[in-house]
């Protein structure tokens, strides 16, 4: 990145020994994994740190060590017993800075058009499922995305066609933000 105190944190979300979500016949894991490597392919030249595929959430929150200059972004996908349910949404913390909220708009409105779903809007770890996400509550700008339901084959279908422009806009959108934090 522009300073070397500076540092990007582009995460899986799950790992080898924690799959995430599973349906029809994907694990959330292995979709994020694969999304994470393509990030990381266009963020060659910036300086950044990621999650490992057998590292446990609690191990990697204990490693990585972001500062209030560096960016968080947490990759998921969402799933329902509801096949139907469907979009894209981003996550920030209860006491998320004008940044993290900022990028997480960007990142819900861009993910969606490229994938063409519904836009489900920015919220705040209150309102997820588990009320508290650890890694929003890190140093920086941090912000979780649920890029789509893996639970719905409409979204995986667009997530098949268009998860190479998804990891380029995220890079992208990464290294402004990055480069917004002095």
């Amino acid at each position: 990145m522009s300073s070397s105190n500076k540092k990007a944190f582009p995460l899986a979300g799950h790992h080898l020994n924690d799959p995430g979500a599973t349906y029809n016949g994907r694990k959330e894991s292995e979709e994020m994994m694969c999304l994470r490597n393509l990030v990381l392919a266009e963020l060659k030249g910036h300086d950044f740190d990621t999650d490992n595929d057998s590292e446990t959430n609690t191990v990697l929150q204990s490693r990585i060590k972001p500062n209030r200059t560096d960016v968080i972004v947490d990759n998921h996908m969402n799933a329902s017993a509801n096949s139907k349910a469907t979009g894209t949404e981003v996550f920030v913390s209860d006491n998320a800075g004008a940044l993290s909220k900022q990028m997480a708009k960007e990142l819900v409105d861009g993910i969606s058009k490229i994938l063409g779903i519904a836009n489900r809007g920015v919220k705040t770890e209150s309102q997820s499922p588990r009320k508290k996400i650890g890694i929003l509550n890190k140093p920086g700008i941090a912000v979780l995305i649920e890029h789509c339901f893996i639970s719905n084959p409409n979204d995986l279908k667009a997530w098949d066609e268009k998860k190479p422009l998804v990891a380029k806009f995220v890079a992208s959108t990464i290294i402004k933000y990055d480069n917004l934090v002095n």
